[in-house]
């Protein structure tokens, strides 16, 4: 298996995507959630329950991880389909693709990409080791992250 990336004919060059530019990229998106999260929670009373510095019950906090992804699908699917970009990667001219440089299709960025180190994420102390790990995966020759590996893509310049 090649770490180098090959072009398609839909983008010719296929150059991997900065650490600076997936950061950001991210941060972007996180901002664009968050904003769609504190409106969930405002919605459904978890805000409320927040403020009083108590624990969300389990039955909302799945609400509230249902709703969380419901939106970042809304907001994101037309450029995940299109171009295999979020938001933010979008902005930042990258984009995921597979290993031969086209684009993934959608369920295998959705439940192979985001859907098992999310899900992981939410595991208490194990979820946050497995979610530094994911992140400092970056570092690596490939750029690759756990997410990425698990779902056979990478992040180029488009």
């Amino acid at each position: 298996m090649t770490e180098t990336p090959r072009s398609s004919p839909e983008y010719p060059t296929a150059e991997l995507a900065g650490r600076s530019e997936r950061l950001a990229a991210v941060l972007i998106d996180a901002v664009i959630g968050s904003i769609l999260g504190l409106a969930v929670l405002a919605f459904s009373g978890g805000l409320e329950i927040l403020l009083r510095d108590k624990a969300l019950p389990p039955r909302q906090l799945l609400l509230e991880s249902l709703c969380s992804w419901t939106g970042f699908l809304a907001v994101n699917c037309y450029f995940l389909i299109k171009n295999g970009q979020t938001i933010g990667k979008y902005l930042l001219g990258v984009r995921i693709a597979d290993l031969n440089g086209d684009i993934p299709a959608l369920w295998r960025i959705i439940f192979l990409r985001y859907l098992p180190t999310a899900v992981l994420g939410l595991l208490g102390f194990f979820g946050g080791v497995v979610s530094t790990l994911d992140s400092l995966m970056i570092f690596r020759r490939s750029r690759r992250c756990l997410h990425d590996l698990i779902a056979g893509t990478r992040v180029l310049k488009v």
